[in-house]
């Protein structure tokens, strides 16, 4: 960037713009075209506190509003964890935590072992 005359701000913003063109554009390819305000788009993570980076996103959403995970659920750095916590739930329930529509498995699978101390 330097090299072609950019500063660093330069290169901040440009991955700023591509970051938000990138989700946009995976929205367009793999959901249906918002038809009005009830379809939202729901952020998280380290760019959701980029207000630079919600603004693009948002303009380039439209109509779908962007509202952050923190707002309707509960404390979005809490999510992994919570993620885990339930896959553990479901191994010590021997219950499946897989999806193999998702991933390929071959048919619905018990994650993780117990093992008394």
């Amino acid at each position: 960037m330097r090299q072609a005359g950019g500063s660093d701000n330069d290169a901040v913003a440009t991955a700023t713009a591509l970051t938000a063109e990138t989700i946009a554009s995976a929205l367009e390819r793999w959901t249906p075209p918002p038809t009005g305000p009830e379809i939202e788009l729901v952020i998280s993570g380290g760019g959701a506190r980029n207000p630079v980076l919600v603004e693009l996103l948002a303009t380039r959403v439209r109509p779908r509003p962007v509202l952050p995970f923190d707002r309707l659920f509960f404390d979005g750095e809490a999510k992994e964890a919570l993620a885990f916590a339930f896959l553990g739930f479901l191994t010590v329930c021997g219950k499946p935590g897989n999806l193999p529509a998702a991933t390929g498995a071959r048919g619905p699978r018990v994650l993780g072992h117990i093992t008394p101390a």
